[in-house]
């Protein structure tokens, strides 16, 4: 699902940056768009939910698991950053 846009309910869009699996459960970081669907500075984390045969996205508001998170998300970009320079 990454770079895919999503729409919450309260009709704000997030572009999906990146994933990441923890326990067998998949989170993702995703940016704000404005209503031109230009990037903001305003992130937010996301847990895959799945409920009778139906997936959404449910923010995080934990402080443990936002941290955790953080730190995935970070290996994820200098990974990838690393790769790149190579």
């Amino acid at each position: 699902m990454v770079d895919k846009i999503v729409k919450l309910e309260n009709d704000a869009k997030y572009v999906l940056l990146d994933e990441t699996t923890i326990d067998n459960v998949k989170y993702y970081l995703g940016l704000r768009l404005d209503e031109k669907n230009e990037p903001t500075d305003k992130y937010l984390y996301f847990e895959e939910k799945k409920e009778e045969k139906q997936m959404f996205l449910k923010p995080i508001k934990d402080d443990k698991v936002k941290d955790l998170l953080l730190t995935s998300f970070t290996i994820n970009y200098l990974d990838k950053v690393y790769d790149e320079a190579l």
